[in-house]
Formats: C-alpha cells, structure tokens, sequence
C-alpha cells in the first residue's frame, strides 16, 4: 500500500471532507475518494460513514487510524533526516499574514512545518500589511495590499479575484438580482482598507455601482462571516469563499462581474540579512507556489 494513501486517509480522517483533504495535498477530490476506495477493498472495511457534509471514522477507521498514523510519520521524519542530515535549518521565524490570506496560504506553510522540523514558527494575523514588519518584529509578511515603502522585498507569489456573493438565506427574502444596477436595492457589505480607504463605487469590466453601505469592515474574515450569517452581498477572494460556495453556503451572484486581479507578494526587509530560516521559507513558498 502506498504511503501516499495513508497519508490520504489521514487527511481525511483529520479534516473531515475528501475536498478538505484533496485542497491540503493539492489534488482532486475524486481522486482522494477513490485512493479511499481502494484502501476500504483491500482491508474488506468501510472506514469512513458517509454523509451528505461531515465523514466521520467507523470504528475500524479509528483503529486503523490508530495503527497507522505513528507508523507514516516515524516514515516521514526517517526520510527527512536522511535528505537533509548535512544541512539542517533550525531556529526561529516570525511570519504574518493578512486576515484571509491563511486560507490560501495554509498548506504550503503546513508543508513548511514538516519539512523543516526544526524550525519553531509563529504566525501572526496582521490588517496593517507590510508597514507592521518592523513594527512586530517580522521575518515576513505575505501582504494583498498596495506596497509602499523602502528597503522592502517584494515577490509576487500570486493572484486573486474578488467577486459578488450573498447567503441563500438572504436571496431568498430579497428582490431578485438580474444584473448590476439591481444591486444598489439590497444591502452591501463593504471592505476598509489597511490605508483606511473605502470603496465608494464598484468597478466591474462593463460596470459601476455607487455603494450605500449597511455593514463596514476593516478585515475580508469579518466580511465573509456577516456575507455568510445573511447580512447583504459582498465583494469577496474567491480564495475565502469558494469552499463556502462548494458547501451551498454561498452563492456567486452574477459570476460574469469580478472587481479583477490584486496580488499576493511576499514581504521583506532588506535592511539586514535574512536569518537561513527565513531563506529556507521563501524558497519553498517560491518552489511550492510555482509547482500548484
């Protein structure tokens, strides 16, 4: 049996969702529900109870789990040691992120954690962006926003989108939403910046909408739980809300309208030498997201 697949299961049986499970190893989740499938025939078992959104572990699932999990992450760490015996990274690193930019940025930095054991890492959930790196004491920050300022590094890492979502709870008691100008009837929720500045119009590729806001938030997490509870629409990251939207939760409304590309960058000062921790870090945030 490949450890691949355990470590499959594992996820699953952590997380409790194939799509969970297959968004951390960056892979499809029909293809975890099948690698499951094929475990489940080869030990004549179901190890999962199915339901329509939670997967809980049989009680030969836990067993298994059990058994199993010691046995992959003794492997793990013994091929680790091994590859990396000659150079070790060891020591401290001080990473923060934007409010919603941990939804995207968790895996890789999962993967960070087991391939460099040694490393003792502290994330910090950050709304100033690049200018609280000196202040907090930072080795990086992965920022959405505009960067400003000098003896700052600045490497794109990626790109996201925001679009137009509400709960159905919402839809449901409003007026229907056929095209953009129907927006200006329904409650909006809108975003401030780290510069403190608000959106006063949404500008779509073929569209502006003059917004009367009914909530304001400083931080896209706040956003997206008001948009989720039923409050009004939203301009949202898909990053934050796609899964959401996979669970019925949301609904894209208008899919056709986005507000377009920002960018993800990582962050550092380059008044001083970075630490062989913060190197190591960068490095595999460069090869991972170049990889996906």
């Amino acid at each position: 049996m490949d450890i691949k697949d355990l470590e499959l299961f594992i996820a699953v049986a952590k997380l409790g969702s194939f799509s969970k499970a297959a968004k951390s190893f960056d892979t499809r989740r029909a293809l975890v529900s099948r690698r499951i499938g094929e475990i489940e025939k080869q030990l004549g078992a179901p190890l999962f109870t199915r339901t329509t959104r939670v997967m809980t572990l049989t009680t030969a699932g836990r067993q298994y789990l059990a058994q199993i999990e010691p046995l992959v992450n003794q492997l793990n760490h013994a091929g680790y040691v091994f590859k990396h015996r000659h150079d070790e990274v060891q020591g401290k690193l001080r990473i923060g992120l934007l409010p919603f930019v941990d939804k995207l940025m968790d895996k890789y930095i999962a993967r960070f954690i087991h391939a460099y054991p040694q490393v003792q890492l502290e994330v910090l959930i950050v709304s100033g962006g690049s200018k609280e790196l000196n202040r907090l004491g930072l080795d990086v920050i992965i920022d959405a926003n505009e960067v400003n300022g000098a003896n700052l590094a600045v490497h794109k890492l990626t790109t996201f989108e925001r679009k137009i979502y509400a709960s159905p709870g919402y839809l449901e008691k409003s007026s229907l939403i056929e095209n953009t100008d129907d927006l200006q009837y329904h409650s909006l929720l809108g975003f401030r910046d780290a510069h403190g500045q608000l959106e006063q119009t949404w500008h779509f590729q073929h569209a502006n909408v003059p917004t009367h806001y009914k909530v304001i938030c400083s931080d896209f997490n706040s956003l997206y739980h008001f948009c989720l509870a039923g409050a009004g629409i939203a301009l949202l990251p898909h990053v934050i809300a796609d899964e959401a939207v996979e669970l019925g939760q949301l609904i894209n409304i208008l899919p056709q309208h986005s507000i377009g590309f920002a960018d993800i960058s990582l962050v550092y000062s380059t008044k001083s030498p970075q630490s062989s921790v913060a190197k190591a870090f960068c490095e595999h945030l460069f090869t991972e997201m170049a990889a996906s």
